[in-house]
């Protein structure tokens, strides 16, 4: 009896061990997205179209366009835990919060590309797209 209940508790750490991996995984992407969004909000609220520094922000929608489907796989059934900002609807509305992704990814893919014509005019739009995205994904799905 003690060794199934040593046995047990075990297999919950090493799960719960498992999710804090995922958990920290999944917060890294998003605070390197954040730090991106932070410093193209800047050079958009700071350029016009003579100053734009375009190859500078083509590589920061470039960061966030290679990692768009990264954090995705760090969402296993169990991983809203202890240190998850994930709310309970990440799991209970799976195909909602697929939904997001998608929009999410379309907003990077369609920035990146916009980013790549290296005109200050062709990213605001893009730019304001993928702020959406990340603010309505976070509304629902991030406590």
């Amino acid at each position: 009896m003690n060794k199934t209940l040593l046995l047990a508790a075990c297999l919950s750490a090493a799960t719960a061990f498992a999710h804090a991996d995922d958990i920290k995984a999944r917060q890294q992407y998003m605070k390197e997205w954040g730090g991106a969004t932070k410093k193209m909000a800047a050079i958009i609220k700071k350029s016009d179209a003579q100053s734009f520094p375009a190859a500078e922000f083509a590589a920061l929608a470039a960061q966030i366009q290679q990692n768009a489907n990264a954090p995705w796989q760090h969402y296993p059934a169990g991983s809203n835990g202890r240190g998850s900002d994930a709310t309970a609807a990440v799991w209970a509305q799976p195909q909602q919060f697929q939904a997001a992704i998608q929009r999410f990814t379309q907003a990077a893919n369609n920035l990146h590309t916009a980013a790549q014509t290296g005109r200050f005019d062709a990213v605001k739009a893009p730019f304001g797209q993928l702020g959406e995205s990340c603010k309505a994904c976070h509304k629902t799905f991030k406590d």
